[in-house]
């Protein structure tokens, strides 16, 4: 589909998206809130992926993501009572900003470890293997490969919004207590699992209804032939429909802060498994 163009050539510029065209004398009132998350205005769905200043837009979601984690972590939770007062030895010298820069720091380190783990064993370590076990035996271009990691890029760097998460955890203020994970984690563990996957489907569901498709969750349908570095390449909307629920869920459950990060890893590992283009489930 078009997406949206600026054109050097002429005085006044033309945003072109799916519904209307906006030039510079119908100003910015001229938007709609559907235009403000339109994967096309922000320009997700261009044929050279790169960073835009339509980016900043995402700072509409993650304010609200902000602001719908710290209403559940600072009135909820306590209100329930699920509030382990175990806090980590780190707690005192860290701080919000702190916790707000290393959030994306720390996913993107995980992104890339296990995303060009798989990428490398199955392309370039044993491509023979790769290929018997690739569903479409299509790979996908190195193009389309940068444009992934680009836009993955982008959806993680919101994740800054769910930053309060961690910061409430490590001071011991969520249900989660410090300490090495323990047998009783198990439960705790595989009920986590459950309810993260059923509250991934809903989400996912409600992102193949028409209006969330149209403007959110077509970017993530880019790539016909996937692999692993795909798993984040979302509209940073649905990263954080899909994270903030994720940790709701753990930050609610008495088990230790290393089972949850175990968790929250296992979780990743999977989605990129899935995403990976490889039967790797026969392995």
């Amino acid at each position: 589909g078009p997406c949206d163009q600026f054109s050097s050539r002429s005085v006044a510029w033309k945003m072109v998206v799916p519904s209307k065209t906006i030039s510079r004398s119908d100003g910015w009132s001229a938007l709609r809130w559907s235009d403000v998350f339109d994967c096309q205005v922000r320009r997700y769905l261009d044929a050279g992926e790169s960073f835009h200043w339509q980016d900043l837009l995402m700072l509409t979601e993650m304010a609200l993501a902000a602001f719908v984690s710290e209403i559940y972590l600072a009135r909820v939770l306590p209100s329930l009572g699920l509030v382990s007062n175990s806090s980590a030895p780190i707690a005192e010298m860290t701080t919000r900003p702190l916790v707000f820069f290393m959030a994306p720091v720390s996913y993107l380190f995980m992104y890339a470890m296990v995303c060009g783990s798989i990428h490398y064993i199955y392309t370039r370590k044993y491509p023979e293997e790769g290929q018997r076990l690739s569903i479409q035996n299509k790979p996908m271009t190195d193009l389309e490969m940068r444009r992934a990691i680009v836009f993955s890029v982008k959806s993680i760097l919101s994740v800054s919004a769910a930053s309060s998460y961690a910061f409430y955890a490590i001071q011991g203020w969520t249900n989660l207590h410090w300490g090495m994970p323990r047998w009783k984690d198990i439960p705790c563990f595989l009920l986590a699992y459950i309810l993260v996957d059923i509250s991934a489907y809903v989400v996912h569901r409600m992102l193949h209804r028409p209006w969330w498709y149209r403007y959110v969750h077509k970017a993530h349908h880019l790539w016909k032939s996937p692999n692993a570095f795909v798993v984040s390449a979302l509209h940073p909307a649905e990263f954080l429909s899909l994270t903030v629920p994720t940790l709701s869920v753990i930050a609610a459950l008495p088990m230790s802060l290393v089972s949850a990060m175990l968790l929250l890893s296992w979780i990743f590992t999977c989605n990129a498994i899935d995403h990976s283009g490889l039967q790797l489930e026969e392995q």
